[in-house]
């Protein structure tokens, strides 16, 4: 019987092992990015519809490049409700901001589709989406989402909560 418990005991210490290498063998295998979106500044458009700009900074925490492919923002209001926004042109982008000065610098450059991030790369950008729902609705929001994806589908979601 104590050679039983002996045996079992090694059995799980062997399997942890091996799980623990695998882990870290396999940490950075998967193409990925890792940040937050560090600014949002929103504005009105007409009654029903309104714009939300998003800073973001992310790193590329994987061993192999990472090119976007496609970008997402999404708000989920007071309610639960759930919009996805239309993402704005950089051209668009810039007359935003010539034409509404209040909104303030861009701090940062617009993300393009077909960005390659090299692994440990990091990348500070700005993203805006258009939204059909009033300005005072995307201000009161619980939580904005700013999704990208690769080539091969692989997706690195930003999130910001409201509190």
């Amino acid at each position: 019987m104590h050679w039983n418990r002996i045996t079992i005991a090694g059995g799980l210490l062997g399997a942890l092992m091996l799980a623990g290498i695998l882990i870290v063998y396999n940490w950075g295998a998967t193409p990925r990015l890792q940040g937050k979106i560090t600014a949002v500044r929103t504005l009105g458009m007409e009654q029903n519809s309104s714009v939300a700009i998003l800073n973001f900074s992310a790193e590329n925490i994987s061993n192999y490049e990472v090119k976007i492919d496609y970008r997402l923002v999404e708000v989920i209001d007071e309610l639960g409700d759930l919009y996805e926004g239309r993402i704005i042109s950089v051209f668009d982008i810039q007359q935003l901001f010539k034409y509404f000065p209040d909104l303030g610098g861009m701090l940062d450059e617009p993300l393009v589709s077909n960005k390659t991030l090299v692994p440990g790369e990091s990348l500070s950008g700005l993203v805006a989406a258009r939204f059909e729902i009033p300005k005072h609705q995307l201000d009161a929001r619980r939580e904005l989402v700013f999704q990208t994806m690769d080539l091969e589908g692989r997706k690195t979601r930003l999130r910001l909560r409201t509190p």
